[in-house]
């Protein structure tokens, strides 16, 4: 008789109230309240002044740290009351306490190994609870009358017949599938995205590849390990593609064409574009869209059709450098050499200007008011901006044609009156 079995048998009131079974509840009760307090001084002075980098180090810590504690006073309590009396519930809570440890390591670990997302790292405590509410079933002996009860509750659909625990084991399998695949997943682009030797554009083709075989591969092998019969997926697979024909075009035409974008590289994340009114730094490429952060700040989702049907500047396919011009007019009293030099110097004093290509100044015209100037220089940054630059340019120019006495002219006005007082 093992020590289930034993507390099924002689469960009573009695048994519950007896003096060997108070002093099991009240060990662990010491277990539960040294946890609890070791865990709030962790959170307090460990955590709280741990730095960013130890951060996850230090919330592994907490996680560990408490069932550890508690399984220490267990096995304490265990050794001295086993010298006088039975401990079932020790035994009990020892082997949920060590199927916690276990669970929390692995969550532990895979967080490690993969740097989860946000998403998975919210659902961390649910499926760690899950898991260890079913290995609390199974050690209880439960879980086989749980699924005898739901196997009985049958249902019909079409000509197959199916149970209430089928239905509950095809989703926890397909999840438990897929949050493998999603694990896998998050491992490989980790290590996909800093293999230096690829394309930025091919390290995103292949990640977005990959992913989407094993979610494929991962449902498939759930269901066939359930034994769920599988040649519904064709019936299925036809249905989704009928609706793919008349209703979600323009979103299979999106996926299609953002795995175009990321084999023809006409598009690489931190190019520049010009994409209709919008104008700014490509920050994602995702398989339906692509985003593209403007100088200000703001980030504009564009579907993957757009950039393959319609005219896209890209300022930065073959070479990153880009030109930029200050249009300056002075008049004609004013000293065109000097004016020449004091544009080029004001460009040269400026870090982001290039020296190759160098600053370049050119006599546009002579107009009506003055000679006109234009400056042109080249920046390797434009995703930057470019009118903090040239405010930078005009108040040194500025300045020195102050001390240079280098006229800017403005338009004059003449007035002729016609009408004297002399003629009244």
């Amino acid at each position: 008789m093992n020590k289930f079995e034993f507390i099924k048998n002689n469960f009573s009131l009695d048994f519950l109230l007896s003096m060997p079974t108070l002093w099991q509840l009240f060990a662990i009760l010491v277990a539960l309240g040294l946890s609890f307090f070791s865990n709030q001084i962790i959170k307090n002075y460990v955590v709280g002044s741990a730095v960013n980098n130890w951060k996850m180090a230090t919330d592994g810590l907490v996680r560990i740290i408490s069932p550890i504690i508690i399984l220490v006073v267990l096995l304490f309590s265990k050794i001295y009351l086993d010298t006088f009396q039975t401990t079932p519930f020790l035994n009990i809570a020892i082997s949920l306490v060590n199927a916690l440890i276990v669970i929390r390591l692995g969550v532990y670990f895979i967080r490690y190994l993969i740097k989860p997302r946000p998403w998975i790292r919210a659902l961390e405590n649910t499926i760690a609870s899950l898991v260890w509410v079913i290995v609390a079933l199974y050690l209880f002996g439960l879980l086989s009358p749980i699924r005898e009860t739901l196997d009985q509750v049958q249902f019909s659909f079409g000509d197959n017949n199916f149970s209430l625990f089928l239905v509950f084991q095809v989703i926890f399998g397909s999840a438990l599938a897929v949050l493998f695949a999603v694990t896998l997943g998050q491992f490989i682009e980790n290590r996909l995205m800093k293999v230096d030797q690829l394309d930025m554009n091919a390290r995103v083709m292949l990640n977005k590849v990959l992913k989407i075989t094993l979610y494929v591969v991962a449902v498939v092998v759930a269901l066939s390990s359930i034994g769920l019969d599988l040649t519904f997926l064709s019936v299925f697979g036809g249905a989704f593609g009928v609706g793919l024909a008349f209703g979600m075009q323009k979103i299979a035409s999106n996926y299609v064409c953002g795995f175009i974008i990321l084999l023809d590289k006409s598009i690489h994340i931190g190019d520049i574009l010009m994409v209709g009114e919008h104008y700014g730094v490509v920050t994602l490429i995702r398989s339906r869209y692509t985003v593209l952060r403007k100088l200000d700040g703001i980030e504009v989702i564009i579907p993957n059709e757009t950039l393959i049907s319609e005219n896209i500047i890209n300022h930065t396919l073959t070479d990153r450098k880009s030109r930029i011009s200050i249009d300056v007019q002075i008049s004609y009293k004013s000293s065109v050499d000097k004016a020449f030099e004091i544009l080029l110097n004001s460009a040269k004093n400026e870090s982001r200007v290039l020296n190759d290509p160098a600053p370049s100044v050119f006599l546009m015209k002579f107009a009506d008011s003055g000679i006109d100037l234009m400056l042109s220089f080249y920046i390797v940054d434009p995703e930057e901006g470019s009118w903090g630059l040239k405010s930078d340019i005009y108040r040194e120019i500025w300045n020195e044609f102050q001390k240079h006495n280098i006229e800017i002219p403005y338009p004059y006005r003449t007035v002729e009156i016609i009408n004297s007082d002399k003629d009244k």
